[in-house]
C-alpha cells in the first residue's frame, strides 16, 4: 500500500491487481472488498491522502477479514504520520 498527502478536500483510492492473480471473478471480488473497506474507513483518515494498493497475491473469501484488518492497520499508520 502506498500513500501520499494530497491538497484536495477528500481522500482518493486506487487499486491494481495483476492479471496473474486468480481469474476475473476473484480479482473483481478483491476489488469490491477493498473498495468497501476504504468506503467504510475513509472517515478515519485525519488528512486527505491518495491511497494506492497493489495486490500481488490472491486472497480467498476466508482471508477477507484478515486483509481488511491489515488495511485498517495501514490507515492507522497513515494517521500517525506527521
Amino acid at each position: 500500500m502506498y500513500f501520499l498527502k494530497n491538497n484536495l478536500s477528500h481522500s482518493r483510492f486506487a487499486i491494481s491487481i495483476s492479471g496473474k492473480v486468480g481469474n476475473s471473478v476473484q480479482r473483481n471480488y478483491m476489488k469490491r472488498r477493498m473498495k468497501d473497506s476504504f468506503r467504510y474507513s475513509q472517515h478515519q483518515i485525519a488528512q486527505p491522502h491518495d491511497l494506492w494498493i497493489s495486490v500481488k497475491k490472491s486472497f480467498t473469501r476466508s482471508d477477507a477479514a484478515k486483509v481488511e484488518g491489515l488495511f485498517r492497520a495501514a490507515l492507522d499508520k497513515i494517521n500517525s504520520q506527521p
